[in-house]
């Protein structure tokens, strides 16, 4: 029961205190977690939702990451058990089917399983420890709403069979034949017919963008196109060393410097730097893999939604730990 509680869409700008307030509360005073944790670049981008009662009074909050992760969940310790915690997660869940998401995620605290259960969350893997407290991650798919006739009963198709008209072949129509590459030319050819195809997200993971594989004009005019054409299509960049690109002038620093809305560079945190494999991502459904990024070999297929996702949680996690870089911001001369 949530009388009396408005649950809104906030501002992070506008909005920031009373939600701060409210975090503040729960996760640092309560829950003893450390400030340099709680707070992080990612709030910047996060679409946020604020409870409020008939006051006006900020109690509860959440937020939804660009990449489907639902966190951020809180709720005042006296206002609990009156149904604003569903109430939140509940606007997240519609939020991210908005923003295209095919599924959502979080990484729930084990003692809060039942709740995100109940919700239609299934736990994957083990449990883990995250600022101290034991934590379990939470998935559940997304159907796509397709809009029907009126008085019709609306549809709902799962991801991996929806097919929608686009400008480029939808990923989903491809065949899934993987295809195994050697060579650089092979490996740099096939990224940038992966992301001619891509309609929604790229993520890329690589250790220092290769020039031989990311510096290509091909590639540039491929994600130039590709972040344009719509408000909505990201790309998203990790890498673990900035240096080369730096020194050297990269195409898509370049790139990163004239389009920040939509195109991203992002450093893994060095805690987390223990990955070997360069990875190309395209709608959660294609990718291409070079396993060794050291080596000239890799595989793609344009139509794997199950293996992508595998590769696509990697990437998340070493993202919601990432760290902006100074050096990326500097504007040559």
């Amino acid at each position: 029961m949530t009388t009396g509680i408005d649950v809104r869409r906030a501002d992070w700008e506008r909005d920031r205190d009373l939600l701060r307030r409210v975090r503040e509360q729960v996760f640092i005073e309560e829950q003893n977690v450390p400030r340099d944790l709680e707070w992080d670049d990612a709030d910047a981008e996060a679409i946020h939702f604020l409870a409020e009662d008939h006051r006006g009074t900020a109690v509860g909050t959440a937020r939804l990451l660009p990449s489907g992760q639902i966190g951020r969940m809180a709720v005042l310790a006296d206002r609990r058990g009156y149904g604003i915690g569903q109430s939140l997660l509940e606007a997240a869940i519609e939020a991210a089917r908005s923003e295209g998401h095919y599924s959502v995620f979080l990484h729930a605290q084990t003692h809060a399983q039942a709740f995100y259960a109940k919700a239609g969350f299934q736990a994957v893997g083990d449990e883990f420890s995250e600022a101290g407290i034991p934590h379990v991650q939470m998935e559940m798919d997304l159907g796509i709403p397709f809009a029907a006739q009126p008085d019709a009963p609306r549809t709902v198709i799962k991801a991996e069979e929806a097919r929608i008209p686009y400008d480029y072949p939808a990923l989903g129509d491809n065949p899934n034949d993987a295809r195994m590459l050697e060579g650089k030319p092979a490996l740099a050819e096939a990224i940038v017919e992966l992301c001619e195809r891509a309609r929604r997200e790229i993520l890329i993971f690589a250790q220092d963008l290769d020039p031989s594989l990311f510096d290509s004009v091909e590639l540039h005019e491929t994600l130039s196109r590709f972040a344009r054409r719509n408000v909505q299509s990201k790309v998203r960049i990790l890498v673990h060393d900035v240096t080369r690109m730096v020194r050297d002038g990269h195409r898509l620093l370049t790139l990163s410097r004239r389009l920040p809305s939509s195109i991203a560079i992002r450093r893994v945190h060095p805690d987390m730097q223990d990955r070997t494999e360069n990875m190309v991502l395209a709608d959660r459904t294609g990718l291409v893999v070079q396993p060794q990024f050291d080596t000239e070999r890799g595989f793609t297929n344009f139509n794997d939604a199950p293996l992508t996702r595998q590769y696509g949680e990697v990437f998340d996690r070493l993202h919601n730990r990432s760290v902006t870089d100074p050096n990326l911001r500097q504007m040559t001369l």
